[in-house]
């Protein structure tokens, strides 16, 4: 708002109307704008009610400003409004001022100062999807499905993924701190990352593994995603690939054009790829593939995907699953299947709305409905605490309650219903069972091991990368050389655990984080935060001299056997210790995208083994596309379908044809 705006503002009695009027104008304009894009899906009646509504909300804003009992600036009424609205929206619904967008600008560029993080909101909490390889996120050890709590000491709560980026973002060089909770772990851990310029490369690495299967990652599907991938399907097929792995694994997404471009790699022309379906009628689209396929028909196919697959990625393995081109492995995907459209409100203002969900070929939903759950909604204990607060209440309140209650659950039934999971079963053009609830459920599980306690501590604390650029220089004094058959020796893991214990690393079991807080309870360790506590329950039990003694003496030995746990436990992981330390060396003398550095960390990928082992095994390849073969769930042998719902093939295929909603293929 200009200076000569603010000066009426400071006047309600001579230009208060005025302004408000303008005010007034304003909403009405925008009210004509709105209903001028959505007429053609919204009723009379509705179309009515809108403009009632839209009204109501401009009276109470002119009540203010004229009324209040100080002057309140109408930009602030103005951003609060917008804000409250959004915030019942989808957690991808984001309002940009001018330089908000101009960061949202930068995101779609392959270059810019950052860490290299890439981020979503899940079930209402900033969550990490994937650290990009090489990146500085990547290199402090943040794992997908971190939730970040804080940035810089700020608490993340109600935090779109878009206002995130701009506090994530910054000079190269400056450090932000990420307060980090990770599923497993007793403690949030602190991380302070040093931001830098970050190049996003489409396909880092591909080549050919044993057996002569061709191997392919896609790791952002960024401007020239397709061009990349079209050459190095070409490359591989020069040295006559017996088969392809093509690797979705951490890749959240991007361009929606090259969705369609790298899908047609893999599909016959004029393919259905994928459809949007929103409420407003120019929304609903069909996109076809539009060039002829690159891999051979014949050729065998596993597209790997997990919990960080999203958005184009998805749009891709739906494709290929519908189409029965190949196999998708792995763990079902993110579910992000919504469309965001940027309008433009003004010469500087944007809202990024979502318009559309994305469905397969098949006719599946891809979002997942946790992933569009409305901002505004209550949670259950905060509708519970609101009853019980109606309860107190006098005769009137209670009354009210009643009424409010009605009309809770009224809300609570369409809540219900907006976010209600797709149970159906949907047919591939094949005829085979694939399952709709949102994300891609893969033909074949393969779950990744999750790291023993010990070195999940290491990978937390960075103690990998920050050895390699320590031990590096010791071994060419030595005259060791990094190769890609390098092998830590025994020295270098000796030297390994003195690091450890020249930075302090500590490694504690849940059960030794657990007893040092009965210690600091029992008195035994002086707490003082516990000590300045007023709380009367929280003060330490009343122990003699002679029973304190032995309590703490019990307690020295509970500790000498709880840290010997944690040293055999370390210990228990040494082959893996060894492998990252190698990984780690590798890096240093490779650099992160070199051939070598990939090779080395595929050789122990368990869902890349079990891709390979089935383009080997044909008659399992085959038999998985087709009809009768839905999707099997984890640690199931290569091959043989089981129906995750409890039946076997034949009974699934049986229900399927009945009444379990099935939908041809388009």
């Amino acid at each position: 708002m200009d200076e000569k705006s603010q000066n009426q503002n400071s006047n309600p009695d001579n230009a208060g109307n005025k302004s408000a009027r303008s005010f007034l104008g304003g909403a009405l304009l925008l009210v004509a704008v709105v209903v001028g894009l959505t007429v053609d899906s919204i009723g009379a009646k509705e179309e009515e009610n809108f403009f009632d509504d839209v009204m109501r909300m401009d009276n109470v804003a002119k009540k203010i400003h004229q009324n209040y009992v100080e002057d309140v600036s109408s930009k602030d009424l103005a951003d609060n409004a917008i804000k409250g609205m959004t915030q019942i929206l989808d957690p991808h619904t984001t309002y940009f001022e001018a330089k908000e967008y101009e960061d949202l600008r930068t995101q779609t560029e392959g270059k810019f100062g950052g860490l290299g993080i890439l981020i979503s909101v899940r079930d209402k909490v900033l969550t990490v999807m994937t650290p990009i390889s090489g990146t500085p996120a990547y290199r402090a050890g943040l794992q997908s499905g971190d939730q970040i709590i804080r940035i810089d000491g700020v608490s993340t709560r109600g935090y779109t993924s878009d206002k995130a980026l701009t506090k994530l973002r910054g000079e190269p060089g400056t450090v932000v701190k990420l307060l980090i909770r990770r599923r497993g772990e007793a403690q949030d851990h602190e991380y302070v990352i040093r931001r830098d310029i970050i190049q996003i490369k489409s396909v880092p690495f591909y080549g050919v593994l044993d057996g002569g299967i061709g191997y392919l990652t896609l790791q952002q599907f960024s401007q020239e995603a397709g061009a990349e991938v079209e050459k190095a399907v070409k490359e591989l097929l020069k040295k006559n690939i017996k088969g392809l792995v093509f690797d979705l694994r951490h890749n959240p997404g991007g361009l929606l054009p090259q969705a369609i471009e790298v899908s047609e790699k893999f599909l016959p022309k004029k393919s259905l790829v994928v459809s949007t379906r929103g409420r407003v009628r120019n929304q609903n689209k069909e996109f076809l593939s539009t060039a002829g396929a690159v891999l051979p028909a014949d050729m065998p196919l596993i597209v790997l995907v997990d919990r960080a697959s999203a958005s184009a990625s998805e749009i891709v393995a739906g494709a290929v699953q519908d189409w029965d081109r190949g196999i998708i492995l792995g763990d079902t995907t993110f579910g992000k299947g919504s469309v965001q459209s940027v309008l433009q409100l003004d010469a500087v203002n944007h809202i990024k709305l979502t318009t559309a969900f994305y469905y397969t070929p098949a006719g599946r939903c891809i979002n997942r409905p946790e992933n569009f759950v409305r901002g505004g909604e209550e949670s259950e204990d905060e509708e519970e605490a609101e009853d019980e607060e109606d309860d107190v209440a006098t005769d009137k309140g209670k009354d009210k309650g009643k009424d409010k209650g009605k009309d809770k659950g009224k809300d609570k039934d369409a809540k219900k219903e907006r976010t209600k999971a797709d149970t159906a079963t949907y047919r591939t053009k094949g005829g085979r069972l694939v399952f709709g609830g949102g994300g891609i459920v893969p033909d074949t599980v393969v779950l990744r091991k999750i790291p023993e306690a010990a070195l999940r501590a290491l990978l937390l604390k960075d103690m990998f990368f920050q050895f390699a650029n320590i031990e590096y220089v010791k071994l060419q004094k030595r005259g060791v050389k990094i190769t890609a058959d390098y092998v830590p020796d025994e020295a270098t893991l000796k030297s390994f655990y003195v690091h450890l214990d020249t930075v302090k690393f500590t490694f504690q079991s849940i059960a030794q984080i657990e007893f040092e807080e009965f210690k600091k309870r029992s008195g035994i360790v002086e707490d003082t935060a516990l000590k300045n506590n007023k709380n009367p329950y929280l003060e330490p039990p009343k122990l003699s001299d002679a029973e304190f003694g032995k309590l703490k003496a019990a307690s020295e030995r509970v500790d000498s056997i709880l840290a010997a746990d944690s040293r055999q436990a370390m210990r228990r992981s040494e082959s893996d210790i060894k492998r990252l330390i190698r990984d780690a060396l590798l890096v240093r003398e490779f650099g992160q995208d070199n051939e070598v550095v990939y090779r080395s960390k595929l050789a122990s990928d368990e869902q890349l083994a079990a891709a390979l082992s089935l383009i080997v095994d044909k008659p399992a390849y085959t038999r998985l596309l087709k009809v009768g073969a839905p999707p099997k769930p984890a640690n199931q042998p290569v091959g043989k379908g089981v129906d995750p719902k409890g039946g076997s093939d034949k009974k699934a295929e049986k229900d399927g044809n009945k009444k379990d909603g099935s939908k041809p293929a388009k």
